[in-house]
């Protein structure tokens, strides 16, 4: 733990975060911030509980804070704090601020922050005592719009122009949720972590994902599983911004696929209809296999599994959401891909509408058999007045 420093004529910067894990941008934003700003120390605090992400699994903290001193060991300026993790309760940003101000009393304080962070601002707690205490100096990330989250911020906080310094560092756009789902469905995560900090998660075994995500590796290829990624970051994307809750959502478009290269002879337990086509057994064969083998008893997760390729009349809202992202998951690139996903961006119902009838006209384009249950939702949803 840091004691007293007498910080006058220091600058010094803050960075927290969830770390979950720690990956090479995380590394790359502090070294370019004690460059640019010359910062004599610099900070980096993983949190305990952050509290926007209350009710999301987040890896023990003794573990990110090993990661977090594996990654910026050698750096002289760069120290990685336990502070958050020792204090009980939601970790809030704006006590950190002030904790490490007082420790470096006089001290000019930076706190490190992202682009999509300066949008939220406004409802942090206490937002107003953090920029009391420090400045924010954003980082922008490849495609982030920083002059309309500049805009929005100045206008919620008319205080000082100084009070935001931007980063000429072109951050890159990795995130830690791609890098958790691809070591759950055993991806390569080369390109997104250290050497060290990948033998620490696998000496360790983290972010496993257990029996079911063995599953997935063992019976899907490569192409599905990298598809299986895409699914769940648009499903975490869009649960959070209906209120939906991510964790059934991610787990939802992580299985949704579990039986496509599976057999349904080879399970002699499972039942279907004489009439539905060979291209649609696999979502029901999916809700059979993760009920029977697996023993998961969410009626909600199983239905998303269920009628993700068809859809049917009166889907919820998680049905929806894995519907919508396995139509327009990163990976997908047909012509109309582009579209949709601005129409589920601007009104995620009528965009949902627009999916279903992109699905109903590629069906029939194929010539091929089209379920009763795709007509019916396609009757439910867009043809009724």
């Amino acid at each position: 733990m840091l004691k007293y420093v007498k910080g006058n004529g220091m600058k010094i910067g803050i960075y927290g975060g969830s770390f979950n894990p720690v990956h090479k941008e995380h590394i790359n934003l502090p070294r370019s911030a004690v460059k640019s700003l010359g910062l004599e120390r610099l900070i980096v605090v993983p949190a305990a509980t952050p509290p926007h992400k209350l009710g999301q699994t987040i890896l023990c903290g003794e573990d990110r804070l090993n990661m977090l001193k594996l990654a910026f060991d050698g750096e002289p300026r760069i120290e990685v704090s336990d502070y958050e993790l020792l204090t009980p309760g939601p970790s809030y940003t704006y006590l950190t601020v002030e904790h490490f101000k007082k420790i470096f009393d006089g001290a000019e304080v930076y706190f490190l922050v992202g682009t999509d962070m300066l949008e939220d601002f406004p409802t942090w707690k206490n937002p107003q005592r953090i920029l009391d205490s420090a400045r924010l100096f954003v980082t922008p990330r490849e495609g982030e719009d920083i002059a309309s989250a500049l805009d929005k911020f100045k206008k919620a906080f008319p205080v000082r122009e100084d009070s935001v310094v931007v980063s000429d560092y072109p951050g890159k756009d990795i995130s830690s949720s791609r890098i958790r789902f691809s070591l759950y469905l055993g991806l390569d995560t080369s390109p997104y972590l250290t050497d060290e900090v990948r033998s620490y998660i696998e000496e360790n075994e983290l972010y496993s994902g257990g029996a079911i995500c063995e599953f997935l590796q063992k019976n899907l290829p490569i192409s599905r599983l990298i598809h299986t990624r895409g699914v769940m970051l648009l499903a975490k994307k869009y649960a959070k911004r209906l209120g939906v809750d991510v964790e059934r959502a991610v787990f939802a478009a992580m299985v949704h696929d579990v039986a496509k290269r599976l057999d349904k002879d080879d399970y002699p337990g499972f039942k279907v209809d004489g009439d539905v086509p060979k291209g649609v057994i696999h979502q029901f064969l999916g809700a059979y296999v993760l009920k029977e083998l697996f023993a998961v008893t969410d009626e909600g997760v199983l239905n998303a599994v269920r009628y993700h390729t068809t859809g049917r009349p009166q889907m919820t809202l998680l049905e929806k959401i894995v519907f919508i992202a396995d139509l327009l998951e990163e990976g997908r690139a047909y012509d109309e891909v582009a579209t949709l996903r601005r129409a589920v961006d601007e009104d995620f119902e009528a965009g949902f509408r627009l999916c279903v009838k992109r699905l109903m006209t590629h069906l029939t384009l194929q010539g091929g058999e089209i379920y009763s249950l795709t007509k019916a939702c396609l009757d439910y949803y867009c043809n009724q007045k």
